[in-house]
């Protein structure tokens, strides 16, 4: 018993420590053609950096490039060269040996003007990263919850169990979901019109349920939930004559998601889906994600009828403050037939201490699949805690 507490114990600090790395990386300075070069070759010296040194001076071509007179950079008139368009050269360069004659000088556009969709995405030129830099990809979280109806008896159509684990009606609740770059600018795909950006991503969600409250089972971890998934995603322009449309979606995502407990029987489930992701902009600050998706059919199945419960497909609306100091996004579930079985949720986080990566988080749910092995059980949720990252 003392080994299983030093197990869970050690779980949970490896968890804590991966959410709590840094999710999100800014250009902090727009830069000279020439500056940015040298801020490359300085940034990564070594051979071993190679490929992050060349995905450096990529970047330094894609934004739209705009010149500067000569008389704005050297009469130090920095002010003016800001006010249209330019920006601020970085101190730490200005005492280089750097030349200061007419330059081009690549503009770009400020983490702050990008909408949630650009820059949970990256749906732009900007910030290609390496396949060893991780970021948010779904809410990262740690919530204590409470559910009206434990699923102390869970079964399938395939897996009966009779087993009753008279469970504790409260779990702290963690979820940790990281997404990663494979390949980005793809060929054929990136001279397609209307196409902005195109990448690939793998991604990786777990979803874990711990009777911490429940100290005469020993408290066990009951449920973990994995999903990973990797998908084709495509920045779409949504603009006509300057302006954008809500209608017309700003992202495309072509995906494939495994999910499974890691279970054995009779508590076993898993399934794997096919999905066609749509997100549109709204307003500035609305977004919404349509996620229609196909059930890849298996031969041995766990949960024939988790279509049933889970239906075909996803709605996320999603709305942000100016200042991006709170968030509220509802996710809705149904299967679209005549006995109705469906699934809401909704998260409100609020920044909390003037840390723009730590968020006070609550979640509300109600009806089935909160877990997969609660996929064919209703209950409602409260949960309260933090969440790091969007």
């Amino acid at each position: 018993m003392l080994q299983k507490k030093k197990v869970l114990s050690t779980y949970c600090v490896c968890l804590y420590g991966l959410l709590c790395l840094p999710t999100i990386v800014e250009a902090k300075d727009t830069l000279t053609v020439e500056q940015a070069m040298f801020k490359c070759k300085t940034t990564y010296p070594s051979q071993f950096e190679s490929k992050k040194r060349l995905a450096c001076f990529d970047s330094i071509t894609t934004p739209a490039i705009e010149t500067v007179s000569k008389n704005a950079l050297t009469n130090g008139d920095v002010n003016s060269a800001t006010a249209n368009g330019g920006l601020a050269l970085d101190e730490s360069l200005a005492d280089k040996n750097i030349p200061k004659a007419e330059v081009a000088v690549a503009i770009v556009k400020p983490s702050a003007e990008l909408s949630y969709l650009e820059r949970k995405w990256r749906l732009t030129s900007q910030g290609d990263w390496d396949i060893s830099d991780f970021e948010t990809y779904k809410s990262n979280y740690l919530l204590i919850t409470d559910t009206s109806r434990p699923n102390d008896t869970p079964t399938s159509p395939s897996q009966n169990n009779t087993e009753d684990r008279n469970l504790d009606s409260k779990d702290l609740k963690f979820q940790l979901s990281l997404k990663t770059e494979m390949l980005s600018n793809i060929p054929v795909i990136r001279s397609l019109p209307y196409v902005t950006s195109s990448r690939v991503w793998a991604a990786y969600t777990q979803q874990s349920y711990w009777q911490i409250f429940d100290s005469e089972a020993s408290r066990p971890l009951r449920e973990n939930d994995y999903e990973p998934e990797i998908m084709l995603s495509l920045g779409i322009d949504n603009q006509v004559d300057g302006i954008k449309k809500s209608y017309i979606p700003r992202l495309l995502n072509l995906g494939f998601v495994h999910q499974s407990n890691g279970r054995s029987n009779p508590v076993s489930r898993s399934w794997n889906r096919v999905y066609l992701e749509s997100g549109f902009e709204l307003t500035d600050r609305l977004s919404l994600m349509v996620r229609p998706w196909w059930r890849v059919p298996e031969s041995q199945d766990d949960n024939p009828d988790i279509d049933k419960y889970m239906g075909y497909g996803d709605v996320t609306l999603r709305w942000e403050d100016e200042k991006r100091k709170n968030a509220v996004s509802v996710l809705l579930r149904n299967n679209l037939r005549s006995d109705n079985k469906g699934f809401a949720q909704v998260d409100l986080q609020r920044q909390v201490f003037n840390n723009p990566y730590l968020k006070l988080h609550v979640m509300l749910s109600s009806g089935y699949g909160e877990t997969l092995l609660d996929y064919n059980h209703s209950q409602n949720i409260f949960g309260l805690g933090i969440s790091l990252g969007e």
